[in-house]
């Protein structure tokens, strides 16, 4: 173990050992693990001050933060003073192990589950006044760490290094010495100011928060807040969705039908205005009247206003099973890169759907660099916005969230096939659902011809194809790489046959200018 700090040494405060129940260290350790989870995630951090209560205000010497992968350390930072409140101690030293320490790379969300976490407390600092060798008689294996700075030079080792790597007083002052920078009998030099300190560690594996519940993040701004005005609008979009004929449509053609995605004032008002404001072209059924059997789906995730007819649309032509897992883009940067939701259900303003955290947990497990966490999903749109049109058609589906972000072609691809290994032995598969929207901020024209080499390459089948078109052409479609995934697990599962199309628009067709606008599309995978 080899620990930093960013103070120098100090004189001794009048701090005794801290007094602590099983249930405050408890507490002390969890708050630990809440902010360097945080850190790592680059999400706000909540103060440990309100978790620990009364603990908080508790004087030490300083706090630190040890973190190991597999027995190896991975990283280890503190905070010192003369006297110090225990929370501000320990919410440095987390922040600090999470990001700051100098010798390692920061900590990655995909190793947050693998860390085993010392929450170290420190207290009682004293000057070793003793001069030369006798100042090997001052340090205490097992009860003592030692500090040591000359000059610019300053080290620091906790009581556990000299137990861990059973050293002797004499190896443990030179180590430190080591640590410094400074020559290992420095120890011994009337210039040094050492000191030694006592301390105990909480040990334990990673705890990570996990809601039970994704409380819905957009409603409001992508789709009414209002229930009874959610249900209005529900109930508009499926009413415009067209009887399916018994004749086959054309493959491959496409209708217009306003939609507008993501990050710019659009956004921002899309639940608020009424979805009758669209005037789409859906494509009918190539089936007979009703839903029917298809293992996957993509639909846009637009405000309401913009894209709501089409997905409902989309929806309203799927038999949609018992699970439905939904691949969306990464808007956000928080959170890890590959990022299945762990809660349990999701909310949206009237109710709510189950999630499948079984499933979600052995997706995890099975595809690697798929992570269980929370914080991709917290301010994500692109899933929520589709919630209330499953729940009207569907309302006991449970929906596995699963957040993509980018990744090389043959990341993706293998992705997809860890993905159909986990569920080709389900008796009923999930519903394979890609929330995405197309080309983005170009004019009209721009964005159909962009997007019509979007649809041919998905058309294809070819999920390679896919991913070269939209790069060889520089074409912004969102979900590119989860569409890559779900196109790559589907044909591993056999069940990527044919592809139909159910509609396409642009914002313009929503009253929106035709100088910048964000392509849709809807199609069915069978």
């Amino acid at each position: 173990m080899d620990c930093s700090s960013p103070e120098p040494p100090k004189s001794p405060g009048a701090t005794a050992r801290p007094e602590l129940t099983e249930r405050q260290e408890a507490l002390i350790f969890s708050a630990a693990c809440r902010r360097v989870a945080a850190a790592v995630r680059r999400e706000r951090a909540e103060s440990s001050r309100e978790m620990l209560g009364e603990t908080a205000e508790t004087p030490v010497y300083g706090a630190f933060v040890t973190l190991r992968r597999e027995g190896q350390l991975r990283s280890c930072c503190g905070y010192i003073g003369q006297t110090v409140a225990l929370c501000e101690a320990l919410d440095h030293a987390a922040d600090r192990a999470a990001t700051d320490d100098p010798r390692f790379p920061p900590i990655t969300t995909d190793e947050l589950n693998h860390l085993d976490v010392d929450a170290w407390i420190l207290w009682g600092p004293e000057p070793v006044t003793a001069s030369g060798e006798k100042r090997v008689e001052a340090v205490v294996i097992g009860r003592h760490g030692v500090q040591i700075a000359r000059g610019h030079a300053r080290g620091l080792l906790l009581p556990g290094v000299a137990v861990e790597h059973e050293f002797d007083a004499r190896t443990f002052l030179e180590q430190v010495c080591i640590k410094a920078g400074l020559p290992q009998d420095a120890w011994k030099d009337d210039d040094a100011t050492l000191m030694v300190f006592e301390g105990r560690a909480i040990h334990g594996r990673m705890e990570l928060k996990v809601e039970a519940d994704r409380p819905a993040a957009v409603a409001g701004s992508f789709y009414p807040a209002d229930p009874s005005e959610m249900n209005r609008q529900l109930d508009e979009m499926f009413a415009s969705v067209p009887p399916a004929p018994d004749s086959l449509m054309k493959k491959g053609a496409t209708a217009g039908l306003p939609s507008s995605e993501g990050r710019n004032s659009r956004e921002s008002t899309a639940g608020q205005a009424s979805s009758g404001t669209q005037t789409p072209e859906i494509q009918p059924s190539q089936r007979d009247a009703g839903p029917q059997p298809f293992s996957g789906a993509l639909a846009p995730h637009a405000g309401w206003v913009y894209s709501g007819r089409l997905t409902a649309a989309v929806f309203s032509r799927v038999e949609i099973p018992e699970q439905v897992v939904i691949l969306c883009p990464k808007h956000r940067p928080q959170g890890a890169r590959w990022a299945v939701a762990p809660h349990r259900r999701w909310l949206i303003p009237d109710g709510g759907l189950d999630s499948d955290p079984e499933l979600a947990a052995r997706l995890a497990k099975g595809v690697p660099g798929l992570e269980l966490d929370s914080a991709a999903h917290r301010d994500e749109h692109a899933i929520e916005v589709q919630l209330p049109l499953l729940a009207r058609l569907a309302p006991q589906v449970r929906v596995v969230g699963i957040a993509v972000g980018d990744a090389s072609l043959p990341e993706l691809l293998s992705f997809g096939v860890a993905m159909s290994v986990v569920l080709r032995d389900m008796p009923r598969r999930p519903l394979l659902i890609v929330s995405s929207d197309m080309n983005h901020f170009a004019d009209d024209k721009q964005t159909r011809r962009l997007d019509r080499l979007a649809i041919d390459a998905i058309e294809t089948l070819n999920s390679e194809r896919v991913y070269e078109t939209v790069r060889r052409n520089r074409i912004s479609m969102c979900g590119m790489a989860p569409c890559v995934v779900a196109m790559e697990a589907l044909r591993w599962l056999g069940c990527l046959n044919r592809c139909e199309s159910v509609g396409y628009a642009t914002s313009a067709d929503a009253g929106e200018p035709t100088d910048r606008v964000v392509g849709y599309a809807g199609l069915l995978f069978g």
